[in-house]
């Protein structure tokens, strides 16, 4: 599935901003199994929205790299 630009680029705020809320709703809740519920979604959309974040990086910083449109094989230059 693609995604258009600005709704990928956002992905990881929106996860960090459910999570913080997520978190915020365990710390305040009475203890139960809504706030544990809450804590275990707001850990892993924290998790995930690091992450995205971090691939995304580290795809950025490759692409960066390896500017070249193809890389040929070693010995495959077509002589």
């Amino acid at each position: 599935m693609r995604l258009a630009r600005p709704i990928y680029e956002a992905l990881p705020a929106a996860y960090l901003v459910i999570g913080a809320f997520a978190l915020h709703l365990s710390y305040v809740d009475v203890p139960g199994a809504r706030a544990t519920l809450a804590f275990v979604i707001g850990a892993a959309a924290s998790i995930a929205a690091l992450t995205l974040q971090l691939r995304r990086r580290d795809e950025r910083e490759r692409r960066r790299e390896y500017s070249v449109e193809r890389i040929d094989a070693p010995g495959a230059s077509g002589s």
